[in-house]
Formats: structure tokens, sequence, C-alpha cells
């Protein structure tokens, strides 16, 4: 009797170690693949998954804050971690896409613990699961800094212990689907969909919970006092504060603005529904091939029959659909004129539990039969391996984005070194100048270069400093029009490529006696035209004109990389770096005053094999259709 129940704990222990590996074996695969793909340095993509990142990619550092409705608890242990991670090397940009990364793996542990509860068998868990980890959604989630895989994270749990507490009861799993939901609440206010699902499957001990009113009540309320964090960091000075958390009205508006009002716009008729239902369709099928999507959501009515789990079980698959279906509407409703980072969060949820469902379908299919097993192994296979094909290219078309890189190198050419006289950048707050603010503080970029955003007294700069410097692709939001709003009348230049020069006054001086001084015959003249070289390889053309008089028509710039320094026609025309307006194309000549000098910049494409010359001119379209070009300055080179 003793040797038999010594094997009897020996099956017992190798069958839970068994389920054990499944489970850990999934979370290591997902791990390897999100650390393959994680984001390490500032971000540079503006792809709406990333709509958020480097604000929090410069938040957590801080201790700062971010926007609305806050996320105390993920600005507070997010802050920890990441100053943690930098004390052992570990840059900031990494260390907040790392955090996510650990949340999202911890979803993945639920997901796994939720299909286990329902009585998906070791195998079929584990394979959802993962499946689940690896959408779209929650893979680009967990490789870049962003909040939504510690939000599904606390859905999948607050979803797990309803099951749990609904099934068996005790103090415990009530107050841990308490706190579970409470926080989910806090952090992500669509969590309030859930509560249907919830009550749900709770509701078989309501009456046992009404016995721990008190504890359950107070775990609850703990939830929205980690606000009290983001009033502390408030009214100690931030470095990084969105909003005026420091007060309790700023703190409260923070808090309570769910931005329904901003994202969610109803289609007025029969058409719009189906142009909303098509774009879902096609944004869930990125996460999950749609057939396997559409078969785990509605896998899940299998418990009802039976699928290894509790005959008849009618409130599990119910509670499920409930979860996801709000969801659903709130994808058809959420619309701000393109498919948006609040789009893509709120689909999120069908796919968590669209794999818990896969992972009953598979196991329904593998209690058939050594056929059944074979082909619930096989289907495993497949969409595990698909899905890494297909996303992991997606995922890091994001967080391999080099564009920050470009612009900080943009800005770079206007950093005075310091103790120079002051130079003021702005951009547009977004991704442009949270990627400066992270280069300027965390690379050891920018030095001597004062950052501001488009919330500051512009005008004010101008005035102090006698120029604002910005990045040209700042015209596109503020127009020429605007900044003549603020300063009376707006003149520009334009000191390095892509960067342009605000002035409130004109630049007025008379040409340097070394200068070429090409007279264009428009009544503009070339006073210096130089070849410079870039740091980061390649060249640009550094010109100063001076208007001679007040220029009547409008010219375009027309810069040319030559073959030969007298081109015979355009095939010895190697490349062209041309604009409809000197300064990037925003400063036209009809607008300059008589004895302006401008400067003005042009990137010059690579130089090709057999470069001899570059030359400049100045040409515009005539009433006839003909084109009138002023003489060339060609600079020959060696």
């Amino acid at each position: 009797m003793g040797a038999l129940a010594v094997e009897g704990v020996a099956r017992r222990t190798i069958a839970v170690g068994a389920r054990r590996a499944w489970g850990a074996a999934a979370l290591a695969v997902v791990l390897a693949l999100y650390l393959s793909t994680l984001q390490v340095a500032v971000n540079g993509s503006e792809h709406p998954y990333a709509t958020d990142v480097g604000e929090i990619q410069n938040a957590l550092p801080r201790w700062g804050t971010i926007h609305e409705p806050g996320y105390p608890l993920y600005s507070l242990v997010g802050s920890a971690f990441v100053t943690a991670l930098r004390a052992a090397g570990v840059g900031p940009a990494a260390g907040s896409s790392l955090f996510s990364a650990l949340w999202g793996v911890a979803t993945v542990a639920v997901l796994y613990l939720l299909a286990r509860e329902l009585g998906a068998a070791p195998p079929w868990a584990a394979a959802g699961a993962a499946a689940a980890g690896l959408t779209t959604s929650l893979w680009v989630d967990a490789s870049v800094a962003e909040v939504h895989t510690m939000g599904a994270c606390l859905t999948a749990l607050a979803l797990l212990y309803a099951l749990r507490y609904g099934r068996h009861g005790g103090r415990d799993a009530l107050l841990a689907l308490v706190a579970a939901a409470a926080h989910g609440l806090v952090h992500q206010r669509t969590t309030l969909f859930l509560a249907p699902a919830i009550l749900l499957l709770a509701w078989p001990r309501r009456r046992e919970a009404l016995g721990h009113w008190a504890p359950a009540l107070g775990v609850a309320l703990s939830a929205p006092l980690a606000y009290l964090y983001l009033l502390v960091r408030g009214r100690m000075g931030s470095a990084w504060t969105f909003g005026a958390v420091g007060e309790w009205d700023g703190l409260l508006a923070l808090a309570l603005d769910s931005k329904v009002s901003k994202v969610v716009k109803v289609p007025g008729d029969v058409a719009g529904w189906l142009e909303r239902l098509r774009t879902v369709a096609l944004l869930l099928h990125d996460d999950l091939w749609l057939p396997v999507l559409l078969a785990g959501l509605a896998g899940v009515w299998l418990l009802a029959a039976h699928s290894g789990g509790r005959r008849g079980d009618r409130r599990a698959p119910l509670a499920l659909t409930l979860a996801w279906l709000p969801s659903l509407a709130l994808t058809l409703v959420i619309w701000e004129g393109r498919v948006s980072d609040a789009l893509l969060a709120a689909k999120l949820p069908l796919a968590l539990f669209a794999g818990v469902g896969w992972a009953i379908v598979a196991g329904a299919v593998a209690e058939r039969g050594n056929a059944g097993r074979r082909a619930a192994a096989a289907a495993a296979v497949a969409l595990l391996a698909g899905q890494i094909a297909m996303h992991r290219p997606a995922v890091l078309a994001v967080t391999r984005d080099a564009s920050a890189h470009r612009a900080v190198d943009v800005a770079a050419r206007v950093a005075p070194p310091e103790g120079d006289a002051p130079a003021t950048l702005m951009a547009l707050w977004g991704h442009k100048y949270w990627a400066l603010a992270y280069a300027q503080a965390y690379e050891g970029r920018l030095p001597g270069l004062t950052l501001v955003d488009h919330n500051a007294d512009l005008a004010e700069t101008v005035r102090r400093e006698g120029r604002l410097l910005t990045l040209s692709e700042t015209f596109y939001r503020l127009p020429l029009d605007d900044w003549d709003g603020r300063l009376g009348r707006a003149h520009l230049a334009s000191p390095a490529p892509g960067i342009v020069a605000i002035r409130g006054a004109p630049v007025v001086d008379g040409p340097a006696e070394s200068a070429p001084g090409l007279d264009l015959g428009n009544g503009v003249r070339i006073l210096s035209a130089t070849l410079h070289s870039l740091p980061e390889g390649g060249r640009w053309l550094d010109v100063t004109w001076r208007a001679e008089r007040e220029v009547g028509a409008d010219y375009s710039v027309a810069v040319h990389v030559l073959a030969t320094p007298e081109p015979a026609g355009p095939a010895d025309i190697l490349a062209q770096a041309d604009r409809a307006h000197p300064v990037d194309g925003w400063y036209p000549t009809s607008r300059w005053t008589p004895g302006e000098t401008v400067e003005d910049a042009y990137l010059l494409p690579p130089l090709p094999p057999g470069v001899r010359a570059v030359r400049l001119a100045m040409y515009r379209q005539t009433p006839d259709g003909a084109y009138e070009t002023t003489p060339w300055l060609t600079l020959p080179l060696e």
C-alpha cells in the first residue's frame, strides 16, 4: 500500500511538472520573440501603435506623468522599474520597452491559466495563450513603451479570478478579483465594460461576497488612491508633467477625461456602418487570420456541451462572450478620421479571448483520438509559425524605424557649442519633440540648444533672441500666415537643411566685397554659395540671397548636380534638389523686403560617381506657360 501511494504521488508530481512545463515553454517562446523586436532606442515611428511611445519614454525616467487619464499605477511602477534598470546601465528607452514586454508575458501567463481553468489541456492552453501573445496588437504593445499590456493583464486577471471565485469561492479569490477589476478600471476606463461578464461569473457566490463587503470595499477604494502619486509629482515640480496635476482641479480633469468626445463618432448611414465594419474586420485580420479569430471567439461555446471541462457549463462561455462583445462595439464607433491608437487598443480583448477560445477548440479536436490529437498539434504549430512569420516583420517596422535619429541629426546641424549665444528650437509636441528631448537628456546630443514645444511663448523667444529655430516640417501645421499673426510679419531663413529660422524683422546687409555677387536679373543677387560636408555623410549647399529691390514674382530654385560643368542636355544632370520657393519651399520671393538677405540651405542627394559640378539658379513659369530661368551659378567639384 505504501508503494502504491508513493507511485501515485510520483505520477501526480510528474503531471504537475508537465503542466507547468507547457506553460513555461509558451512564456519562454513569447518572451524571446518580444526581446527580438524590443525597441531599445527612442521611438521614431509615427504608426498609430506608437502614438504615445515617445512621451512615455521621456516620462518614466523623469518620474513624470503622461496624458489622460494619467495611468498613475503604470507611471509609478514603470518609473521605479526604469530607474532601477538605468542603475544597471540599461537606457530609458530599452527599459520602458522591457517594462511593457514583462506585462505582455504576464498577460500570456494569465491567459494560459484562464484556459486551464476552463478545462483546456496544457498543450492547447499554452498554444492558445501564445497565439494571443503573438497577435500584432499584443506583440507591438509588448515591444514598445505602451500602457496596453498592463491593461490587458489586468483585464485577463479580473476574468480569471471572477471565474475562480464563482466556482470555488473564498475571500482571497474575491479580493484578488476586486483588486484586478478596480486597478483595471483606474488604469483603463474601458474595463467598465467587463462588469456584466464579471458579475455573471461571480453571481453564484453573491451571498458569500456580501459577507466580505468591508475588505472588498477597502481594496476597491485603494485603486484610485494611486492618483495621489500624480498630485505629489506635480507639486514637486516634475520635469515632465502632463496637465496641471499639481492642483486638485487639474488632477480631477485628467482623471475624469475619458476621451469619449474626442474619439467616438457614430456613422450616419448604412454605408458608413458597412465601411467601418470592413475596416475593423481588416484590423482584426491583422491580429489573427479571421477564420481562426472567429473560431476562437465562437469556440468557447463548446464549454456548453463538453470540452474537457464542466459539462453543460453555459455561464463561462456567455461571460467570455460578454467580455469581448463590447470591445467589438467600441471598435465600430471609435473613429478620428483615421485608424488611431484608441481603435487599436479597443480591439485588443478580441485577440486575447480568441486565443483562449482557440485552446478550447483545439482541446475538443484532440479528444477525438490519435487523429484528433495529431490534427490539433499540426494546427497549433501552423498557427504559431504563421503568427511569427506574418507579424514579426510588421512589429520590426515599428520598433526599428530610424526617423527619430534623422530628426536629431537635423537639429544637431544648428546646435551651438555650450557657451555660445543661446539658440532655441521649437518642435511640435509629439513624435519629433519627444525624440529631441530624449536625445538631449539621455544621449548627450544637442548641447547648447534650448528645446521648447509649440505651447511656449514663441513670440517672446523671437523678441529676446532675435530668431526662433524650428524643423521645416513645422510649417505643415503652423503655416506662414500663422507666424504673421504672432509676429506681425514673419521673415524666414534656413541656416541648415531641414531647419527654418523665424524672425520678426528682416536681416538687411550689403554684399560683402569678397562675395561672388551674381546678379540674377530678377531683383535677387546671390551673395555666396558654399558646399559643406555633413557629419552623417553627404553634402549641403549653403546659399545667401539678397533682395536688391522688390521682387514682384515668386521664383522657384533649381539646384542641379552635374556630370560636367557645362551640361549639354538632360543626360548631364545627375540629380536635382529643386524647391518651389527658397527656404525649403516656405518663403516666396514676393515677400522679401528690399535689402533683405536670406540664408538658405539645400540638402544634396548622394553624389554619384562622375559628379563634376553643382549649379544654382532661379526660375518661374510665365503667364504663357513658358519657363524663365535666371543666369546659373556653377560650383565646380574637385
